[in-house]
This record gives C-alpha cells, structure tokens and sequence, in this order.
C-alpha cells in the first residue's frame, strides 16, 4: 500500500518520519539515526516480493526519507544478466529467480545527507529460504560498477543478510553455491591491505592498522580462525578510536569526502563473516 506525503508520528516513545520511497515502498526514519524501507513489489505471476530494508547510522544530519534517495526495482532477465556480469564470481553467484530485486541508495547531492563511519545494514525477506551456512549474500556496487560481497552475517528471516558499508549505491542478495570461505578470504585480505596503503590515512593509524591485518593474517594463514576474527576485532575497534583527520570517516552527499574508516570496516566484517564459516560458524 502506497502511503502520500510525509508524516511525523510518535510510536512507543520513538519519532518515526515516514514517506514515500520512489518504487516498491515506504521509507521511515525511526529515532532519527535509522532508515527502515518496507518494498513490496508485483510478481509476473501474481503476489508481491517482499523485504525490509534498514539502514542505521552514526552521527546522520538530513536523514530523511527523500535525502536517502532510495528506490527498489524487480528485475527482468536481461537485467539479471547485467547484474550477474558485475558480480565478483559471474560464472557461479546468480541472482536468485525468486528475489529478482536490485535496491539502490542515492541521496541526491544536494539533499545535505551526511554520516560518519560505517552504516550498517540489513536485508530481511521471507521470499527466499534459510538454510544452515546460507549460500545468500549480500552485495553493493557504485551505480553501475563491480559488486563486491560485504555479507557480515546472515541468519534467519527467513533470509535476513548483514552487513556494513562506508557509501552507497546499489544492493542485491546473491546466490553462491560454492562459498569457497578460503579462497575469498585470502582475496578479502588483499582489498583489505590495499585500502590501508591509501595515502590519506595518517602514518600512525596506518601503521596501527596495517598491524592488526597483519597479524590476523597470519593467524589465517596457520588456521587459528578465533585469534584471526580477534584481531580483525582490534581493527575495527582502532578505527572507532582513530576515525577524523588521521583516518577520513565522513560521507555526505556532494560526494566530497572519502569515508576510507567505514569501508575498511566494511571490508573487516565480511572477513570476519568469512573467517567465522571456516570455523564453522552458519
């Protein structure tokens, strides 16, 4: 049910500001720090598609439904075809047939949007089936660009995906078959020391976080995959601490500052996600 306009309305104590998303559903702001989108969307063959979108974060200015900019479509072969070709295992991660639905966060620029650190985020739909060690995953692109997979949990909901991201745009849930949890998390260290090299991080927090992967890679490397998801803990608990000029932690919308502290979050939890499956963690 499409609701017009936009209300204010207290619930159970939280103000709650709710209007409407571009296609699928309905945004609210709930306690002014998290964006709830409720998408439902027509099947070819009748019934809708289902999901709840939430998106909560640290420290928002103009978090409003139309400065999120988010829109929810059902796609068409041709344009899972388009999506799958951007996936970062084309040849085995498929879009599931039964949640053909690509969400995309764009908050316009001139909206004034602004966070700090990393948003988190879920995914929750009863459309698709929860099984022990999910093969779901949940993927986030720049607008037209490579996905690449920043699942941080997934459980049930009866498919509910987490994750975390430092920007924006596009989201889909993705079928993976193979999970090959060691070779990915070799690949996730990699994009993990190459976003540490960047050359706005300062030289302490650099070297400080350059630390903590490195140890936990070599725990990974001897399979001790507790003190590795500990050490990745250390991580992301230095980029709390080191977040501002040292480490750049802040999105806004004119697209203006890079928020290398949330990606490098970002990128730690779904190590830790991948890391925790080999040690045997669903």
């Amino acid at each position: 049910m499409r609701i017009p306009g936009q209300i204010l309305t207290c619930i159970l104590g939280l103000w709650v500001w709710t209007g409407p998303v571009m296609a699928g559903g309905i945004s609210t702001i709930i306690d002014g720090r998290k964006a709830r989108t409720s998408i439902s969307l027509p099947k070819p063959g009748g019934g809708d598609y289902e999901a709840d979108f939430d998106l909560e974060f640290h420290n928002p200015v103009n978090l409003t439904p139309a400065c999120l900019g988010i829109s929810a479509e059902v796609l068409d072969a041709a344009a899972i075809a388009s999506v799958q070709a951007r996936l970062p295992d084309p040849a085995n991660q498929i879009i599931d047939t039964a949640f053909p639905i690509k969400i995309t966060v764009e908050p316009p620029a001139g909206c004034g949007l602004e966070f700090d650190d990393e948003v988190e985020i879920e995914l929750d739909t009863a459309d698709l089936v929860y099984t022990g060690f999910s093969p779901y995953r949940l993927m986030k692109a720049p607008i037209g660009a490579s996905f690449r997979d920043i699942t941080a949990a997934v459980t049930a909901g009866s498919v509910r995906s987490r994750g975390s991201s430092g920007t924006f745009s596009e989201f889909v849930m993705v079928l993976d078959p193979i999970q090959d949890y060691a070779t990915e998390a070799q690949l996730a260290y990699d994009a993990l020391d190459a976003q540490l090299i960047s050359i706005a991080i300062g030289p302490t927090a650099k070297q400080t976080l350059q630390t903590d992967a490195s140890i936990s890679r070599s725990a990974f490397a001897v399979s001790d995959y507790a003190q590795a998801i500990a050490r990745l803990d250390d991580l992301t608990g230095h980029c709390g601490a080191l977040g501002g000029p040292t480490l750049p932690n802040r999105w806004r919308s004119l697209r203006d500052l890079q928020n290398i502290e949330g990606e490098i979050v970002s990128q730690s939890d779904h190590l830790k996600f991948l890391l925790g499956r080999l040690n045997g963690v669903p």
